[in-house]
């Protein structure tokens, strides 16, 4: 590139040197001086434009993401692309013309932002299409492509600078078309939508590559309903969460009821071991006082006060315990 623009601007100095001397010839010829032309003069000007200039026209660099397409006056278009860097062609024969190998981005979308417009998205490129059942959905999409440098001189000859209107917004509207009817909304909004999506994937890119690019990625990036179908939608999700909610509810009643259960199960069988244990308890009381009368009496002067030392009767009142039995039995032990 520096090549060139120096050999352009030498080009120009000799041109304009030339254009001075003549102009300068002819100013001292009016001024009624004997001046003439030199044809030798003018013979190496004029050489040295017209070297300079084949020079710059010859020399054309092609920067890093581009690719040049030559051609030639006489054959048409050349086969072998010019890749980035410095090359010769034939001055005022041949003809470079430069196309991007960097990635592209399309967009179809209802609102594009000022960079997707600039990428060559248009105002509400939404695509439009009824599915399988009839209902009209409108597909938001991406898609990442890039011009393939080996089929550069095939894409000149096709499309020159037309290929996103001509080729690329056509080829993504029928393909997505045609997939779009053959699936349900449900498939497109729901678990189907990746599986769409590689097979939309799949055709586009087989498509590109027949016509020299490259797809690098194709994506749906929203898929939109009409107002009344996403109305409906809109309600339909709002009665099932209330149905989820109202299964929930049932749920925690239930797991309450589960929980009561076992509760006042808890309670009656730890009433019927407690019945149980207190009929045990009183069985066994009733077996030791058949085997010992007295058992009764001893417990119940267990549970007098131990600091009673003296109690006092009243008169003619019954001795708690009987003296002569004692006594007696007393005696007969003490025998």
């Amino acid at each position: 590139m520096v090549i060139a623009t120096i050999l352009s601007g030498l080009a120009t100095l000799f041109w304009l040197s030339l254009v001075a001397y003549v102009v300068w010839v002819l100013v001292e010829r009016s001024r009624r001086r004997e001046q003439k032309i030199r044809i030798s003069v003018i013979a190496v000007i004029l050489s040295g434009a017209l070297l300079s200039s084949a020079l710059a026209s010859s020399i054309v660099v092609i920067d890093a993401g581009e690719v040049g397409v030559v051609f030639n006056a006489f054959i048409g278009t050349k086969s072998t692309p010019l890749y980035p860097g410095m090359h010769l062609i034939i001055p005022y024969v041949e003809t470079v013309y430069r196309y991007p190998t960097q990635e592209q981005v399309y967009t179809m979308t209802q609102t594009p932002s000022a960079e997707q417009i600039a990428y060559g998205a248009m105002q509400d490129d939404t695509l439009w299409s009824p599915t399988r059942e009839g209902l009209q959905v409108g597909i938001d999409s991406s898609t990442r492509y890039a011009i393939d440098p080996r089929q550069a001189p095939h894409v000149h000859n096709s499309f020159r600078n037309t290929y996103v209107e001509v080729l690329i917004r056509p080829t993504i509207r029928s393909i997505v078309r045609h997939y779009v009817s053959q699936n349900t909304v449900t498939d497109i909004y729901g678990p189907k939508r990746r599986e769409i999506q590689i097979a939309i994937e799949n055709d586009i890119r087989e498509r590109f590559e027949q016509e020299g690019f490259l797809l690098l990625s194709f994506d749906i990036r929203n898929v939109n309903f009409t107002p009344d179908y996403a109305q409906s939608i809109e309600q339909k999700q709002i009665a099932q969460q209330q149905a989820e909610q109202m299964q929930y509810v049932l749920q925690r009643e239930q797991q309450e009821a589960e929980r009561k259960r076992v509760e006042a199960k808890g309670v009656k069988d730890a009433a019927i071991t407690q019945a149980e244990g207190e009929a045990e308890s009183l069985r066994l009381i009733s077996d030791a006082l058949a085997k010992n009368p007295s058992l009764l009496t001893y417990r119940y002067i267990e549970k007098l006060s131990p600091n009673i030392r003296v109690m006092i009767l009243p008169s003619g009142t019954p001795f708690i315990l009987n003296p002569e039995q004692l006594i007696g039995e007393t005696t007969g032990n003490g025998e």
